[in-house]
């Protein structure tokens, strides 16, 4: 059955701009199709009218005409229709009357009356494809982000649908979990699913995804093969982004890079002659750093669950930038929580800048400890994007000039001004996560908590966080940022601990860690040559301009 869209025009409520202006498009049965664009470009509010979602449920204006077979999505419920829809806030997205996983993902059959035996083999059956069923008996508030992701993704095939709408599906997942829905997504597909994902992650895509449309200002900018459409030149013209690799050799200054993996990117540069670039110098933190945050044999567990974390040790020396890894479930969320007092370990002590986080609460660590929740949405709480930012330096006792210009600073800084007098609400995900670092940073917090501070933002707005957080870490900020972004890795933080079954099974330099951010091993080597622009103390420019020296332009 086909899902169509004829001339369609989607408005947000109180906008004079068409956020879908005139798009015409088809989706057949046996596609995996990728929808690609920058921020605000239109892809997640055409996947939320595809779905019936937007205006229904949005408010605002359609005009035009969406048929899935003969029937208007807007019109039926979309299990009615075997259509489902995942959105880029799983933890919103939960039933809410769910007392385990196992529930959760029988909450669509039950609505349709199944019966008792088909409801318990369709829910094993959907746990197990999408890799969850060892999560059966957990609380589904008591999941990861990843975790929640795949049981969502779970709950939706457990009715068999015939059309899959899927927004930023793999924005909290690790490198593994991300390829195995993504192959999982391939093979739905292939057996006749319709099949839709609007993302950023070209890496992911590319190999999986028949068609490539590239949005842009809420028209089709390109529309074709994958591999096509990242290599030409009219892609940068949109703002969307390409591959790791190929943002790689755009930091190094080759411009836009065809072809797009990096083995091929490696094996020209080799071709050519090239020499390799001195290895970069990963630094080490300064000797003589206090620690900012020590954990010392922390034990924590959550009521329904085995310990999350079992003897956890590390300390994080001041003035320095480290990336947390692992796989979803490891328990990173827990740390940044429990080093904000958020939570509080069974066992063992948790020191945030040389203070038991025992009896306290985060209220007694900000605005010095600044945390950026998972979900942006746990953490907005004002009618404007300005209020937002203004809040904490407001309850500090800040006087008035110094927040208004500190709040005007940071909106610059992350390219929010334009959305000053906006509600924080009636925008998209990636930009509430915006939104939601923003009033972080604006009080210079010295130490600076972030779980996964660019998931689903587009290259721009990620390029922007790194900006910030590089600017925070040179005014003397101690960054632990958790995150499955290896761009952001590789141009903002220094060092990598690894969580693996409640334990720190490493600590040492990123340089060292590249596999856990999900770089293959050719584009650690180009990491390894220089490629990319990190901050200048590592020398890396040098690197790279010895590299390059005589080989820009479109060599690659």
């Amino acid at each position: 059955m086909v899902l169509a869209a004829t001339d369609l025009r989607v408005r947000w409520p109180a906008q004079d701009r068409w956020a879908i202006a005139g798009v015409t498009l088809q989706f057949t049965p046996g596609t995996l199709t990728w929808l690609h664009g920058a921020l605000g470009a239109g892809s997640s509010t055409l996947v939320l009218a595809l779905a019936g979602l937007a205006p229904r449920l949005t408010g605002g204006e359609r005009a035009g005409r969406i048929l899935l077979g003969d029937r208007d999505p807007a019109d039926h419920s979309p299990l009615d229709l075997g259509l489902g829809y995942l959105g880029p806030s799983p933890a919103l997205q939960l039933s809410g009357i769910a007392r385990t996983v196992w529930d959760e993902v029988a909450v669509g059959p039950m609505n349709l009356g199944w019966p008792v035996d088909s409801i318990r083999a369709a829910v094993a059956t959907a746990l197990e494809r999408v890799g969850v069923r060892a999560l059966a008996d957990r609380h589904p508030d008591r999941l990861s982000g990843g975790e929640t992701q795949r049981v969502l993704l779970a709950a939706l095939l457990v009715t068999g649908p015939r059309v899959l709408l899927l927004d930023e599906p793999f924005s909290a997942l690790d490198r593994a979990a991300r390829d195995k829905v993504a192959d999982l997504l391939r093979t739905l597909a292939a057996d006749g699913l319709t099949v839709v994902v609007a993302c950023d992650d070209a890496d992911t895509m590319r190999t999986r995804a028949d068609r490539a449309i590239v949005l842009h200002e809420g028209r089709v900018a390109l529309d074709g093969v994958p591999d096509e459409i990242l290599a030409s030149p009219a892609l940068a013209a949109t703002g969307a982004g390409t591959t790791d690799a190929g943002t790689l050799a755009v930091l190094a200054g080759w411009g836009a890079p065809t072809p797009l993996t990096a083995g091929a990117i490696v094996a020209a540069y080799r071709s050519v002659g090239a020499a390799p670039a001195p290895a970069p110098n990963d630094p080490e933190p300064p000797a003589s750093a206090p620690a900012v945050l020590a954990l010392d044999r922390v034990m924590f567990r959550y009521a329904d669950r085995p310990p999350v974390l079992d003897g956890f040790s590390w300390e994080v020396a001041a003035g320095t930038t480290t990336a947390v890894l692992g796989p979803n479930g490891a328990g990173k969320s827990t740390v940044l929580r429990l080093a904000m007092a958020l939570e509080h370990p069974n066992a063992g002590t948790v020191r945030t800048r040389g203070q038991l986080t025992t009896g306290l609460g985060p209220e007694d660590f900000a605005p010095a400890v600044g945390f950026l929740f998972q979900q942006p949405e746990r953490q907005l709480f004002a009618t404007s994007v300005q209020a937002e930012c203004a809040l904490g330096p407001t309850l500090a006792g800040w006087p008035a000039e110094r927040i208004s210009d500190a709040v005007a600073a940071v909106l610059d800084q992350l390219g929010l001004h334009p959305l000053a007098a906006e509600h924080p609400w009636d925008l998209p995900v990636p930009l509430r996560r915006l939104v939601a670092l923003a009033s972080v940073l604006v009080a210079s917090p010295r130490l600076l908590l972030l779980d996964e501070p660019t998931a689903a933002l587009d290259a721009r707005s990620r390029d922007r966080v790194i900006v910030a957080v590089r600017a925070a870490h040179a005014g003397g900020t101690t960054v632990v940022a958790i995150t499955h972004d290896a761009i952001f890795a590789h141009e903002a933080l220094d060092l990598a601990v690894v969580l693996e079954s409640g334990m720190a099974t490493s600590v040492g330099p990123l340089a060292e860690h590249w596999d856990q951010v999900g770089l293959a091993p050719t584009a650690a080597l180009l990491v390894g040559r220089g490629i990319g622009v990190q901050s200048s103390s590592r020398s890396r420019r040098d690197a790279v301009a010895g590299m390059l020296a005589g080989r820009r332009g479109d060599t690659f």
